[in-house]
Formats: structure tokens, C-alpha cells, sequence
């Protein structure tokens, strides 16, 4: 197979998942995707529910309202990067997904708005485990379905399992199914109920409610699930969508990790995790990888001869110039060996090896570089 220091498997696919544990790039990696296929002349989307917005950020994107903004091609231009196909930066917003699931939903108008009002709604999106992971894969199903984009990029929040982006989907339908929830909305319980009875498997519910306690809080509740029932149905084909669309041929899982021994066994954890589910990443991308030394000598003959050059140096200063070298040289073979290790491991997903950049990317201009690696022609700037 071979590791590969350029990649272009994202040519393949019309979405892209990059996944992976935190500190390893994954976000940087996804925004570089991005750009090269706008760059190739694919309408591409770049989508992160990071919390921490890295990626829309070194797009040049810093609102959040859950639309579709356009990268600047000028500024993209004085980056040395000329696209062929529009770029667009999207960061989800949670409660402002759900909204949009009710306002399209098939409740009476009077009925919408008394949902949204609700203050049990209102901290439902936020307090749902995976709410963050539902809200953007419900929003990567509906930019898909409107076919405005032909590569859809998502970078997800750094995690320890992949199974909980898969799982996303069936969460508020186990929610609407627990029994504790549906024991509420009996004409006896909108009085009074044991407080032991609700945290029989419902953690939610003191999560959401905090100190809102009372008659008002409890009719609230009921109501809240009465809403949900009724789009119960609705749910359910979109979650059944949804999970087909996650499992689709035409979308790629990507893990993201890098050299360091933790990292790699943390995405191996993933990969495991992903076959399980009958899931085979397309492509692992061993991020910061540093080079073996171009000299094409042995290390000993490195030295010797970098000796002879720096003998009109300070001892102190040829001292640490040799160690340097044995420095990076000592870096580079451990990479060299866990790229092999990995290799093996991962047989047949493509294995990517992308180098250690000079300095942090955190913005166009750093993402030039790294985005040639994903293009077949591997130029950053336009002819």
C-alpha cells in the first residue's frame, strides 16, 4: 500500500467526516480539504461543531447563526490560493436547528409557538446528551438534500468514542421513548409525583430543571413531551435517514491523529470502533510528522561531516548544533516507525502522512501550504 504524503480520496465523496480525540489537527485538516476542493473546482462546504470555532476561524468565518457564509475569494487570493468553485464556512447552532426541526414540523402554529416558549424546551437542546452531535448531523442532512454543494467537510468535536456521532440520531428518540418521561404526561402526574420516581434513569430531567421546581414546572414538562409525541413520527423517518445517510457510500469517515503514541492508540480505538459498525475509514491522516533528513547519508556520517564544517565555531555552539541533529533525526525515525506500525494496522484505508508545518496554522495564509497536500497537481498558488 504505502503511506502517502498527498491525498486526494476526498475527490471520491460528496461529504467528508473528519474525526479524532483533541490536539492532533483534526480541524486544520478538515479546513485544508476544504479548501483544496473549492480550490479543484468543487462547491464545497466547510462545517465544525469544535466548540472551539478553530476552522471557521482560519477560514475567515466568525459568526455563528446556523447559515452558510461565503470565503472571500480575494482573501484567499492574497493567501496564494485561486478557487475554481465557491467555498462556504457553516457553524451549527444548536437550539437554533431545533427550532427549525419544530417550525417545519406538521403542529398547529399555536402549537409551535407554545413548544418554543416552553422553558423545558429551551434547555433541552443544550442539556440532551449529543444535542451538539444531532444538530449537526440534522443540519449536514438538509445542506446535502438541497444539493447546493458538491463536498460537504464536517469537522466534529473532539471525542473518545466515533459511535457517538453515529448515535447521535436515535438520542432524542431514546429520550421521547423513556418511560419515566412518558409516566409525566398521565392526567395524574400533572399534581404531584415522587421526586425518586424521575431519577429512575432520567438524569435529564434534573439537568434541565435545576431549581424550577412547582405545579407550573411539572404542566411545562408534560406539555413539552405532549409537543415531542406528536412529532414523535417525524422524528423517527428523519432519524432512519439520517442513519442511512451516515452509513451512505457517498460519505467518507477520515480519522485525523498524530505520531505521538497516545494519539495513535486513541485513533485506533476509532478505527476499531467505525469497523465495527460495519464502517471502513477511507483515509487516516497522520498529522505533524516530521521527515526523515534529506541529507541521504547515515546520521554518523551527518555529524561527521557537519563537524568538519562548524570547527570554526564555538565548541559550545557546535555542540548544540550536533545535537540537534541527533535531535531530529532520533524524531524523524520514531515517526518513520510509527507510520509503519500504522500502516500495518490499518490495511487497506489510506495511510497520509502530512509533514510538521514551520509555524501554527491558524489562518489562510497557513492553510496554503497544507492544502496542496490534498490537491493532485500539489500547487498552492495559481499559475
Amino acid at each position: 500500500m504505502g503511506t502517502r504524503h498527498v491525498s486526494t480520496f476526498w475527490r471520491h465523496y460528496q461529504i467528508v467526516v473528519c474525526a479524532g480525540t483533541g490536539g492532533v489537527g483534526k480541524t486544520t485538516v478538515a479546513a485544508a480539504i476544504a479548501l483544496a476542493a473549492a480550490r479543484a473546482g468543487k462547491r464545497t462546504l466547510a462545517m465544525t461543531i469544535d466548540p472551539s470555532r478553530r476552522l471557521a476561524y482560519a477560514l475567515g468565518q466568525h459568526t455563528i447563526d446556523n447559515l452558510e457564509h461565503p470565503v472571500a475569494p480575494e482573501a484567499l487570493r492574497e493567501a496564494g490560493v485561486e478557487l475554481q468553485a465557491p467555498l462556504h464556512v457553516l457553524v451549527p447552532d444548536v437550539r437554533r436547528t431545533f427550532d427549525e426541526l419544530i417550525e417545519r414540523s406538521p403542529l398547529a402554529a399555536a402549537r409551535k409557538a407554545q413548544l418554543l416558549n416552553n422553558r423545558i424546551y429551551q434547555h433541552f437542546s443544550s442539556a440532551l446528551a449529543g444535542s451538539q452531535e444531532y444538530a449537526a448531523i440534522e443540519k449536514l442532512y438538509q445542506v446535502h438534500q438541497s444539493g447546493h454543494y458538491d463536498l460537504i467537510v464536517l469537522d466534529t468535536p473532539p471525542s473518545q468514542n466515533a459511535v457517538d456521532f453515529l448515535e447521535a440520531p436515535g438520542r432524542v428518540l431514546d429520550f421521547l421513548e423513556n418511560e419515566t418521561l412518558q409516566w409525566l404526561v398521565k392526567p395524574a402526574s400533572a399534581t404531584r409525583f415522587p421526586r425518586r420516581t424521575l431519577g429512575v434513569g432520567t438524569a435529564f430531567f434534573w439537568r434541565t430543571l435545576g431549581s424550577m421546581t412547582g405545579g407550573e414546572t411539572l404542566r411545562e414538562l408534560a406539555d413539552f413531551i405532549l409537543s415531542f409525541r406528536e412529532m414523535y413520527d417525524g422524528f423517527r423517518t428523519r432519524a432512519a435517514q439520517v442513519r442511512s445517510l451516515l452509513r451512505s457510500p457517498q460519505l467518507a469517515f477520515t480519522l485525523v491523529t498524530s505520531p505521538a503514541e497516545n494519539q495513535r492508540h486513541a485513533m485506533l480505538h476509532f478505527y476499531d470502533e467505525l469497523c465495527a459498525q460495519g464502517i471502513i475509514p477511507r483515509a487516516v491522516m497522520v498529522n505533524r510528522v516530521h521527515p526523515m533528513p534529506p541529507w541521504g547519508v547515515s546520521t554518523t556520517d551527518a555529524i561527521t561531516a557537519a563537524t568538519r564544517l562548524l570547527e570554526p565555531l564555538d565548541p559550545e555552539v557546535t555542540f548544540q548544533i550536533i545535537e540537534a541533529i541527533k535531535e531530529e533525526w532520533l524524531i524523524a525515525h520514531h515517526d518513520s516507525q510509527a507510520l509503519k506500525e500504522l500502516e500495518a494496522r490499518v490495511h487497506p484505508t489510506e495511510l497520509v502522512a502530512l509533514p510538521e508545518q514551520r509555524q501554527d496554522v491558524h489562518d489562510l495564509v497557513g492553510l496554503a501550504p497544507l492544502q496542496a497536500l490534498f490537491c493532485a497537481d500539489r500547487g498552492p498558488t495559481k499559475s
